[in-house]
């Protein structure tokens, strides 16, 4: 048995396979707060994003999308103990062609490369993939106006803004000592 993210992905699309219905899977990721400690966290979004969209991939013998075979719902929840939803936005933006919004309160991810159908950030209110339309600010040391951006692209409270800061500052510095060694 393979461990690695495409085992992941595929472990996932089987249960949509030849035998296993169209049932609609909803999973449960309890004590999440703990994989923002992770480096890995928008990798693992990334997969389960690819993983619902395989899952809905369906084709017929002559490799054409199959329209009349129903379509199913594959939902990953994080549980949280004490972090805000938008505390996993910069994060969970670091994963491979995926976008992130706010909606009521909630962190909603999905695909936003152009590659996958109905993928493109173009066509949602998405924020385009990393949370980088604040980079210049935060390089420039210009904290406030970062601040003020973060609040007004993701809808967030002051707190919320602080702590996307202060994650896509880390990783900015982590990416600067990353590049120069």
């Amino acid at each position: 048995m393979a461990h690695n993210w495409d085992a992941l992905a595929d472990c996932l699309h089987d249960w949509h396979g030849p035998g296993h219905g169209n049932q609609d899977l909803a999973i449960l990721i309890e004590h999440a707060d703990d994989l923002l400690r992770t480096d890995f966290l928008g990798v693992f979004v990334s997969v389960l994003a690819q993983a619902a969209w395989h899952s809905n991939l369906r084709l017929d013998g002559d490799g054409e999308l199959d329209e009349w075979r129903p379509r199913t719902a594959q939902h990953f929840v994080f549980l949280l103990d004490h972090a805000a939803p938008v505390a996993f936005a910069e994060k969970a933006a670091r994963g491979v062609g995926v976008a992130v919004a706010l909606s009521d309160g909630r962190l909603l991810a999905t695909l936003a490369d152009t590659d996958w159908p109905g993928g493109d950030p173009a066509d949602a209110a998405w924020t385009a993939g990393p949370l980088s339309f604040a980079d210049q600010e935060l390089l420039s040391g210009l904290t406030i106006e970062a601040l003020k951006l973060f609040r007004h692209h993701l809808d967030c409270s002051i707190h919320e803004a602080l702590d996307i800061l202060q994650s896509r500052s880390e990783h900015l510095r982590h990416e600067h000592w990353t590049t120069t060694d």
